[in-house]
């Protein structure tokens, strides 16, 4: 038996507690406007970052679930209502999404790589196969380039809240002083690592901007790096192999979540290790976007070392 207000209430009546409840604490969070204002960011990345930004003010919804692809999501219909009714959307942008139609949306959008500065070009990787003029979207790699971009995010948030812009601001600031404090860590985690093996193999070309950060090359790619269904020819798979008997490098990365069979078969012609579970696209497994790169840092640094 339940009391409120000095009247009893049975068992059977408390569920409309927990519902009166329920619309007592929605008013208290709601905005002046009535309502919650809401983000939807495309992928488990972008939704960590707005959401160290914007929350608890603003409601963050996450689009592209951990452990699917950005690079070929197709949306549900309730996806797109989603985005639709979002007061703004938070993207990655220079393709990563290709299967959302980001474009169509009528929604304000904030894109992570327009606010990154300079923008790496994939073809810049030996066997790289993209188009000529696409960048590499996994800007995200470089803790560095998203500490940034918060400013703008910040005030991108501020225009949804004007009433608690000086929150954001500040939200904004003290994140981009945690990211530049991963970013030591993060250099003293792959200091280790002899000049000799400072090479990478990868399955998907995504840790170019890591590799540029922290003073690492990016010898080879398995994939493209779009398109994360795309195959390996037997020609690129031999490039790879020569590339690994020249450079000596002790081990390859296989990205969590793309077909290891070509690093495998990399592997069994070089005799090098296949180290699996290399987070890229999403910080699931890890939890937050810093640690999924403290994780990155640590498995490449054990495996060069």
């Amino acid at each position: 038996m339940i009391i409120i207000l000095g009247v009893k209430l049975s068992r059977l009546t408390a569920p409309i507690v927990g519902t009166l409840s329920f619309v007592a604490l929605a008013g208290c969070g709601s905005s002046d406007d009535g309502g919650t204002k809401t983000i939807a960011a495309t992928t488990g990345i972008t939704a960590a970052i707005a959401e160290r930004v914007a929350s608890p003010g603003v409601e963050v919804e996450q689009i592209v679930p951990d452990g699917a692809s950005p690079h070929d999501f197709e949306l549900s219909a309730q996806d797109r209502q989603r985005l639709e009714e979002a007061d703004l959307v938070v993207a990655n942008g220079s393709g990563l999404e290709a299967g959302i139609p980001l474009d169509e949306i009528d929604a304000p959008e904030w894109t992570l790589t327009e606010h990154a500065g300079e923008l790496r070009r994939p073809e810049e990787v030996e066997g790289g196969d993209e188009e000529p003029g696409t960048t590499d979207p996994h800007v995200w790699m470089d803790p560095t380039r998203v500490a940034g971009a918060l400013p703008s995010l910040a005030e991108a948030v501020a225009d949804l809240d004007p009433e608690h812009a000086g929150e954001y601001r500040r939200r904004a600031r003290n994140y981009a002083r945690r990211l530049d404090a991963l970013d030591g860590e993060i250099a003293d985690t792959l200091a280790v690592v002899p000049a000799r093996n400072r090479e990478l193999v990868t399955s998907h070309d995504s840790l170019g901007y890591l590799a540029d950060r922290y003073e690492l090359e990016v010898a080879a790619t398995a994939f493209p790096a779009t398109g994360a269904e795309a195959e390996a020819s037997a020609a690129r798979l031999h490039d790879v192999e020569e590339v690994v008997r020249a450079s000596g490098v002790p081990a390859v990365f296989a990205q969590e979540g793309d077909d290891s069979e070509a690093l495998r078969m990399v592997a069994e012609q070089t005799g090098v290790e296949v180290n699996y579970g290399l987070m890229v696209e999403s910080p699931a497994a890890a939890g937050t976007y810093e640690e999924m790169l403290r994780r990155d840092a640590e498995l490449i640094a054990r495996s060069l070392r």
